[in-house]
């Protein structure tokens, strides 16, 4: 009996460990200006939402693409100046790191100066059925690593592990696949503010 419940609790316990909420730390105080770099996600080609675009008559996006747009939409509502997805775009030849080393070199490359955000999707798996029309939430796990134009170095980083992130109700893939978006952006970039830096 005294088993049984040990084991419960270890369940428990384990449960509550994937529900917690990434804790991510503050971004450091002397960035004020962010350039996003196109998010990596193997298997992008695969992944393209097509569900809500599709109908709504506008281009096919992929993950990749909702989250840097979240991304740059929340960093400028924290107050940082974020650089136009056109000129990062130009800037880096249109190349999607796949590594944060390779994010490093195409920053060196492309002159932008200014620290990039190299996202990597290691997990995108909608729920309950990634094959249907429908899901209420996704499973997800990415990193997410702020890297310095000059040196490469890391200035923050956080990683998520792999957990459900839960939409109200039952939506079309597409929609819910936003809904998660938003919110995993949201939780990565916790309290990150431009408005308390000094420079």
């Amino acid at each position: 009996m005294k088993s049984f419940r040990a084991l419960s609790l270890l369940v428990l316990l384990i449960g509550a460990l994937g529900c917690a909420q990434t804790v991510a730390p503050p971004f450091p105080q002397t960035v004020r200006r962010i350039a996003v770099l196109p998010p990596y996600q193997p298997g992008t080609a695969e992944n393209r939402d097509t569900t809500s675009s599709a109908l709504a008559g506008l281009p096919s996006r992929t993950i990749g693409d909702l989250v840097a747009e979240q991304t740059r939409a929340q960093l400028a509502q924290k107050g940082f100046a974020v650089i136009e997805p056109s000129v990062v775009k130009a800037a880096t030849k249109d190349r999607v790191p796949t590594s944060v080393q390779m994010a490093a070199q195409i920053l060196r490359e492309s002159k932008l100066d200014v620290p990039a955000l190299y996202i990597e999707i290691r997990r995108w798996e909608p729920t309950p059925d990634s094959r249907g029309m429908k899901a209420d939430g996704a499973i997800v796990a990415l990193d997410a690593i702020l890297i310095d134009p000059k040196t490469g170095a890391t200035l923050w980083e956080v990683h998520r592990p792999s957990r459900p992130v839960p939409v109200y109700g039952v939506m079309l893939t597409g929609q819910a696949n936003m809904v998660v978006a938003e919110t995993v952006v949201r939780e990565i970039l916790g309290s990150a503010s431009a408005k308390q830096s000094k420079t």
